[in-house]
């Protein structure tokens, strides 16, 4: 998709992290394993998933076919106590406030892998989710 995002975003990720983790303990945790503590562990993996979404050639059709948005994210947990939410939103905000230089077309691009990222996360784990809560699904008779 975009080599030079990747290697900004890698040259950054020190100040990305530290940024990141600042605003996630900023945030009132919805769920045990929403506490920051726990969701630091997990900053490495999704750089590196950010990374390898930048790098990859087919990214960039992916996500014009299938944009993201993290709106539509808090729709798909209905119950709302996703750890992830939380943590991708605090993750976005953190590569803004580390990169806000960046704009035009590489914001874009930026924003759409990030949300991507995000939308792949929270949905791989809303798809395990037992709350009760969501509505039922209604069957014709």
């Amino acid at each position: 998709m975009d080599c030079w995002l990747a290697d900004l975003v890698k040259t950054h990720r020190l100040q990305l992290k530290t940024e990141w983790n600042g605003r996630l303990h900023g945030e009132p945790p919805s769920t045990a394993l929403a506490t920051p503590d726990i969701l630091l562990y997990r900053m490495d993996a999704t750089l590196e998933g950010l990374d390898s979404l930048l790098r990859s050639p087919s990214a960039k059709r992916w996500v014009d076919w299938r944009p993201a948005q993290l709106a539509r994210l808090h729709e798909q947990c209905r119950c709302g106590l996703n750890p992830l939410l939380a943590y991708f939103k605090t993750g976005g905000a953190a590569l803004d406030a580390v990169l806000p230089e960046l704009g035009g077309a590489g914001r874009t691009t930026l924003d759409q892998a990030w949300l991507l990222l995000a939308q792949r996360e929270i949905e791989s784990l809303c798809a395990i989710c037992r709350r009760v809560g969501a509505p039922a699904l209604e069957f014709a008779q």
